[in-house]
């Protein structure tokens, strides 16, 4: 038996979210101003015994292959105009290797903040974005996949004094070489990929946030069940006004009595990393 994690189309599914969340935020860098995300994660399967394999894929960063990975998402945001946006984001793959580029998921990005309100209380955002694509044998290895993919991700964003909620629903076309396997997958994956999420994050210091980030996607193996949950819990520490310390740790399976029960089929993701604003 096999188990996809998550997939956030890519999309950050295609460009990077509010790191280290899967769920994105309604808010844009500041006009002329610039950020950098850089981050390491870890995947692993758990409950598949010594025979068994669970195929990974981690919101914002597609990963198809049967075994653990251990990779760098890195992206650039500059901003446009008061409420735009534009990103570009790519993964390096310290593992696995093999014969192709260790760098893949190349994702242009845009958020247009179209409504918000004057207090600052709530906002509105969307985000197309399109994935480059990745060569044959990256899609072999599930790395990437062989054709472009596009989505669109619609946020909505509440705030508090201490308390922020965001929510995302998202709609990718996740398309592939079909002439090529995917990744340990089956030989054929569903390409309509639909993403919902909902992330409070609570300012529990000043300087410190915690949020728990929960969210439901497609399943892409067409021969298993349409959907997979998952959850995350992340901390945020505010180093200064310009530096962002994250970490994350997510658990994703069939359902969300295994992903909060830890038992069964189930895959996880750990993430460290910064985000800086110049």
């Amino acid at each position: 038996m096999r188990f996809i994690a998550i997939l956030l189309f890519f999309f950050s599914a295609t460009s990077n979210a509010f790191e280290p969340l899967n769920t994105d935020d309604a808010g844009t860098v500041a006009k002329n101003s610039n950020q950098i995300e850089q981050y390491f994660f870890r995947t692993a399967s758990h409950g598949g015994g010594s025979a068994g394999t669970v195929d990974i894929i981690t919101p914002g960063e597609e990963y198809f292959g049967g075994s653990g990975a251990k990779a760098f998402p890195f992206t650039y945001t500059r901003g446009v105009a008061e409420n735009v946006e534009i990103s570009f984001g790519t993964t390096y793959y310290a593992a696995p290797r093999g014969n192709y580029s260790p760098i893949s998921n190349k994702v242009l990005a845009l958020k247009w903040r179209f409504a918000e309100d004057e207090d600052g209380k709530w906002a509105l955002a969307i985000k197309p974005s399109i994935t480059l694509p990745g060569s044959p044998q990256q899609q072999v290895a599930g790395l990437d996949l062989a054709l472009p993919n596009y989505g669109l991700n619609f946020i909505g964003s509440h705030y508090w004094d201490s308390v922020e909620v965001h929510i995302n629903a998202m709609y990718a076309k996740s398309l592939y070489n079909t002439n090529y396997a995917i990744g340990a997958g089956p030989p054929e994956n569903r390409t309509n990929i639909l993403f919902f999420s909902a992330a409070p994050v609570w300012r529990v210091m000043e300087k410190l946030r915690l949020a728990l980030d929960m969210g439901i996607t497609t399943n892409p193996p067409s021969t298993e069940q349409y959907l997979t949950n998952y959850a995350l819990l992340a901390a945020i520490f505010s180093v200064n006004e310009s530096l962002d310390i994250g970490l994350s740790y997510m658990r994703s399976a069939a359902n969300m009595g295994l992903v909060l029960g830890n038992t069964g089929l189930n895959a996880s993701r750990s993430e460290i990393g910064f985000t800086w604003r110049f």
